[in-house]
């Protein structure tokens, strides 16, 4: 009798101890705690190594970004300085010359001249009016950007030389030429419209490689 007792009270203390442990094997199917999810558009998330839109910071709007003969819409500045009316045009990168020459331009020793051809139509109700050059850059592999020169490539005009001036509706075309080493690999070419600092909302990226 003393025996049967002292089995059941074992079988009772073994039962016990298995329902104590039964909570982590029962759950052993279910994923444990893990750390924050790290969606698209997260600051944490990793980004591509490579070079950052021109003027792109944390939690700023990203510049658009096109390539060789992309077509890119650009906003002027909210109140612009070209008046009335909103100022506003479709920009594309036609062609890129990775070696160009100009009769006005001379590259210094151990520079050479890239030339970038630009079509603009102003869509918006304003005149754009910029420099001709100043507003465009090119940027080699390693992130150093060039900006461009006063001067007429021999490929063919320069775009609206040292004033620019689009009319609603208009559309112009030409050349902006950059002093740039020998040696840099020029991988982008970007315009900033109305170029009062910077400002990514109102600049064009393309793409070359």
């Amino acid at each position: 009798m003393r025996r049967s007792i002292a089995a059941a009270a074992a079988v009772v203390t073994l039962t016990a101890t298995l329902v104590a442990c039964g909570g982590s094997d029962g759950g052993s199917d279910k994923a444990g705690p893990t750390g924050p999810t790290k969606g698209a558009g997260s600051s944490s998330t990793a980004q591509p190594a490579g070079e950052q839109s021109p003027g792109a910071t944390a939690g700023s709007t990203q510049a658009p970004v096109g390539k060789l003969g992309d077509t890119l819409k650009l906003v002027g500045m909210e109140g612009s300085l070209n008046g009335t009316g909103t100022i506003e045009a479709d920009f594309t990168l036609e062609k890129f010359e990775n070696h160009a020459k100009s009769a006005i331009v001379e590259p210094a020793a151990g520079n050479r001249l890239v030339a970038a051809k630009f079509t603009i139509v102003e869509t918006g109700t304003g005149t754009y009016q910029d420099s001709g050059y100043a507003e465009a850059m090119v940027y080699d592999a390693n992130g150093q950007g060039y900006q461009g020169k006063p001067g007429t490539p021999t490929v063919g005009k320069s775009l609206g030389g040292l004033q620019l001036i689009v009319k609603p509706g208009q559309r112009v075309s030409g050349w902006i030429v950059f002093e740039v080493p020998k040696d840099a690999k020029i991988t982008s070419v970007t315009y900033l419209m109305e170029k009062v600092g910077p400002d990514p909302e109102r600049t064009g990226k393309w793409t070359l490689d």
